[in-house]
């Protein structure tokens, strides 16, 4: 019966978009791939109970009709080619392939996107408040340098709604050896409590600390962009003749996020 056919053909489609959907998902949230837009989760979701209610549906009917054909002793032989079967596994495997390759491409495009952007609105910020970042740049360690960052970040960080946590990072030394200092928006101090450089140490990474310490060394003056897991951060030098400061801008896009 036709109705059987089309019910199949139906039920066949829906599990394969379900198992394409269920693909890219996982790929995904494995490697961080970036190329949709925020809140994938509530947009797979509502997807995968609209293929399961029409997959359902081509169910009840298919049952049904078979049900009926089977009472009537209707018989129906249908010949399939002894390749098909192969060939349109071959096809699915290689689908599943170009999908992958897809939204690994289609990540790193995402990020350099999002880097350009980011590196303009990092830039006009920047220009704009030059009088904060000179301050920023006379940099000695004190509380009253202290709490002046931290007035100037927070007007940074209300001016640039793309920048929720802005960092201000300087070199400096502890028993006779160099460290990194960080400051933001919040000075960590109570009232009349002295300062102390053990506070501020900057958290950072082998490769984050060969990269500030170069730039502290004048021999790199590029920023540095890195995204990971919807993080995108970015390391901006900023030189004055006050001095060299390096401004640390992130910001986090939530993807794949179940509710708000």
């Amino acid at each position: 019966m036709n109705i059987v056919k089309i019910t199949n053909k139906i039920a066949l489609a829906m599990v394969v978009l379900l198992i394409y959907w269920v693909f890219i998902f996982a790929c995904s949230t494995t490697f961080g791939f970036k190329v949709f837009r925020e809140n994938i989760t509530e947009m797979f979701v509502l997807s995968i109970l609209g293929i399961f209610a029409v997959l359902l549906g081509s169910i009840i009917i298919n049952i049904m009709f078979n049900l009926t054909a089977i009472a009537e002793g209707s018989k129906q032989t249908e010949d399939i080619p002894k390749n098909k079967y192969k060939y349109s596994l071959l096809c699915f495997l290689g689908s599943l392939m170009v999908i992958f390759m897809f939204l690994y491409f289609g990540d790193i495009a995402s990020s350099k996107k999002k880097e350009r952007y980011l590196i303009s609105s990092a830039s006009a910020l920047l220009e704009e408040q030059q009088s904060i970042i000179e301050r920023l740049s006379d940099y000695s360690f004190s509380r009253e340098y202290i709490e002046n960052a931290s007035q100037g970040i927070k007007v940074l960080g209300k001016v640039e709604e793309k920048f929720p946590e802005i960092t201000v990072i300087v070199r400096d030394n502890l028993n006779d050896k160099q460290l990194l200092l960080g400051f933001s928006s919040y000075t960590g101090l109570r009232t009349e409590e002295n300062a102390l450089k053990v506070d501020y140490i900057l958290s950072t990474s082998s490769e984050e600390r060969q990269y500030l310490n170069s730039v502290f060394d004048g021999e790199i003056t590029d920023h540095k962009f890195s995204s990971n897991d919807g993080k995108y951060e970015i390391y901006y030098p900023v030189k004055t003749d006050k001095g060299i400061i390096v401004i640390h801008l992130s910001q986090y896009s939530r993807y794949g996020k179940m509710g708000s």
